[in-house]
């Protein structure tokens, strides 16, 4: 997976930032096809070299879904 970080950014919290709201944005609109429910995302850390994202839902179907569709797959 690429993420293309604009060059405009001033500081590495709003690269992390801007990774955050791209993500979110991607799986803002899914919901599991079983049980209607969305997914739910925590990122952890400062910069992108050390974020992570944690995911969680309802089953792992959604998981599957959220991860192709940040994926762009």
């Amino acid at each position: 997976m690429i993420f293309v970080i604009p060059a405009i950014q001033s500081s590495p919290r709003e690269a992390v930032e801007d990774f955050k709201d791209r993500t979110v944005r991607k799986i803002g609109d899914l919901r599991c096809p079983d049980h209607h429910q969305s997914p739910r995302v925590r990122f952890l850390g400062a910069t992108l070299r050390d974020v992570t994202v944690h995911m969680s839902g309802c089953c792992d179907k959604l998981i599957q879904l959220a991860n192709r569709k940040i994926a762009g797959l």
